[in-house]
C-alpha cells in the first residue's frame, strides 16, 4: 500500500518541483514518465524480491535441481511482476487523469507500460541472478533503481548528459520509451538491444552460479 500511493507520489513530486524550478511551468510529461519509470522499478523489484525470498525458504535449491528452467515457475514469476507494474501504473495514471493530465501523453504511457515492466523484471532477474551470492542479494536491484530515473532522461535528455554519465545512461534499456512518452517519437532498437544483452547476461549468470549455489546448499546472507 505504501509503495502503490506513497513512494510514486513523493518520487513524481520531487522530480515535478526540480523540473518546474527550471521551466517555470509545470510540465505532465515529466509527472506521466515519473508514474511509468516507477512501474518499471516496481516490476524489477517484485521480479527481485520474489526470487530472493525463495532463496531465503530454500526453494531455488529444490527448483534448480529438479527443473532449473521449469516454464511454470519463471512464467509465475514473470506474470506477477509484469502484472504487479501495470496496476501500480494503472492507478496513478487514474489520478493523474483526474486531475487533468492530457490523455494523448496518458495514451503513450499506456502504449510503453508493457515494455517498460518487461524491462523492468528483465533487469530484476538479471540483478538477483548476479547478486545470488552476494553477502547483499539486493545490491544490483538497489544500484538500478536508485539510478532509474537518471538513466531514463525524465528531467533531462542524455544527449545533453556529460558524455561520461551519457554512457552510464545508454547501458540501461530507458531513455526510448521515456523519450516516447515526452515527445511522441523515439528509436526505440537501443532500448531491444541492451534488454537483450541484459536478459544473455542474466541467464550466463544464472548457469554459472546453479552449480555453485547446489554444491554449498547455503547462501551468504542466509
Amino acid at each position: 500500500m505504501v509503495y502503490f500511493f506513497i513512494n510514486p507520489i513523493i518520487d513524481m513530486t520531487l522530480l515535478v518541483l526540480i523540473d518546474t524550478q527550471y521551466t517555470v511551468q509545470f510540465n505532465w510529461y515529466v509527472a506521466l514518465a515519473s508514474i511509468a519509470i516507477d512501474a518499471t522499478h516496481l516490476s524489477m523489484t517484485t521480479m527481485s524480491e520474489s526470487l530472493i525470498n525463495d532463496a531465503l525458504l530454500g526453494i531455488d535449491y529444490e527448483m534448480i535441481a529438479k527443473r532449473p528452467f521449469s516454464p511454470r515457475y519463471w512464467l509465475n514469476k514473470v506474470l506477477v511482476a509484469f502484472i504487479t507494474g501495470l496496476i501500480l501504473a494503472a492507478t496513478n495514471l487514474f489520478l493523474a487523469l483526474a486531475f487533468g493530465a492530457p490523455v494523448i501523453v496518458v495514451w503513450r504511457v499506456i502504449m510503453v507500460l508493457p515494455l517498460l515492466s518487461l524491462f523492468g523484471l528483465t533487469l530484476g532477474f538479471t540483478s538477483w541472478s548476479i547478486s545470488w551470492e552476494m553477502n547483499d542479494p539486493y545490491f544490483l536491484n538497489n544500484v538500478i533503481g536508485g539510478m532509474m530515473s537518471l538513466a531514463a532522461g525524465i528531467l533531462v535528455v542524455i544527449s545533453a548528459y556529460p558524455d561520461w554519465l551519457e554512457k552510464i545512461a545508454l547501458l540501461f534499456p530507458f531513455y526510448g520509451p521515456i523519450n516516447l512518452i515526452k515527445f511522441g517519437h523515439a528509436n526505440l532498437l537501443h532500448s531491444f538491444v541492451v534488454v537483450t544483452i541484459w536478459l544473455a547476461v542474466g541467464i550466463v549468470a544464472y548457469v554459472i552460479q546453479i552449480k555453485r549455489v547446489l554444491q554449498t546448499r547455503q547462501h551468504k546472507y542466509n
